[in-house]
């Protein structure tokens, strides 16, 4: 089987203890036709040079230096240079197995799908947890985006994926807020008429503590619900089939303002009332979507319960069951 051109894109962002594993990963792939993408939003650490070394070294790695814009930035400017007829995503703090895009771009030809999905494997500082597909599966476009909206299996991940290069043409990456891609992920699966979901788990996903995703701050928890509320604003009259679902992910992105709120100063409770505010009445009205429909498990529904009030009690007994549940999982809700 002929191998087309693959776009590997990196956004590279202060992570230089960790980048040259990620590197590594990526240009020791047994799947040969690539270019590697590395975009240096103005890097203030030794990224920069890191990723010039490489290209250096390697006629098939390009770098993009840019000033700092996030991530989304980032991505689009990734993107805008990306040659190959598939596009790939790797964050620079996380690594691939030898043999993961061989494993995606084979699966992706033989079924004629515009995307392939594999596992990922959470990397934990003394555990790892292994998530994904337990057969090989094929979906439609309605079977994909119902998985995407339950957010169990299908995730609002762009890097566990190959993608066909055209299902990002005329999109952007949404820049106002950190989690870009729940904003998008919508938009790409629009465009996907075929999916194929593989079971071995080739994605390693290190839970770094200053990532993104552990970031405590009320304010990158608020941009979670706003890019929910987004998404359902998009998609309310092409997919009423869903409206109970597109309620009930907003509701639940509620649930980590409401643990992490007391771990914020005062300022920044004070800063950000109104918009728990209209979390909370729109909780009030919707948070039985929420528990019907969501995999919460019994710590989040009895958050998701003290969403609709903006009491003390509520934020101070969210952070408690937050608190509690860190201890026994080792990580935040």
């Amino acid at each position: 089987m002929s191998q087309p051109l693959l776009s590997i894109i990196v956004p590279v962002y202060k992570v230089e203890d960790y980048l040259c594993r990620c590197l590594d990963s990526i240009l020791g792939q047994t799947y040969e036709n690539f270019e590697l993408i590395l975009v240096d939003d103005g890097s203030p650490d030794g990224c920069g040079a890191i990723c010039d070394r490489y290209a250096q070294q390697d006629p098939r790695v390009k770098v993009i230096h840019k000033e700092n814009g996030g991530v989304s930035s980032a991505r689009n400017a990734g993107l805008a240079q990306a040659k190959g007829e598939w596009i790939g995503w790797v964050d620079p703090d996380d690594w691939v197995d030898e043999d993961m895009y061989a494993y995606l771009m084979t699966a992706v030809l033989e079924e004629g799908a515009d995307v392939a999905v594999c596992g990922r494997i959470e990397e934990y500082e003394d555990h790892t947890r292994e998530r994904g597909w337990e057969e090989r599966r094929v979906l439609d476009r309605e079977e994909a985006m119902h998985y995407l909206l339950l957010n169990d299996d299908m995730q609002n991940l762009l890097w566990d994926k190959v993608w066909k290069r055209s299902i990002f043409d005329g999109l952007q990456f949404w820049q106002r807020c950190t989690y870009e891609d729940i904003a998008i992920m919508h938009q790409l699966f629009e465009r996907c008429q075929r999916m194929v979901c593989l079971p071995q788990a080739k994605y390693h996903y290190f839970q770094r503590p200053t990532s993104i995703v552990s970031d405590q701050s009320l304010g990158n928890k608020i941009n979670h619900y706003a890019a929910a509320r987004l998404r359902r604003e998009q998609m309310w009259d092409t997919w009423p089939q869903f409206r109970d679902l597109l309620e009930a992910q907003c509701v639940a992105s509620s649930i980590n303002a409401w643990c992490v709120y007391y771990s914020n100063p005062k300022q920044v409770r004070k800063q950000y009332h109104k918009d728990l505010e209209e979390m909370s009445r729109f909780a009030k009205e919707h948070y039985q979507s929420a528990l019907t429909h969501m995999n919460l498990g019994p710590t989040g529904r009895a958050v998701l319960r003290l969403t609709p009030y903006t009491t003390w009690w509520s934020f101070r007994l969210a952070q408690v069951c937050n608190w509690l549940y860190k201890r026994k999982h080792g990580k935040s809700l």
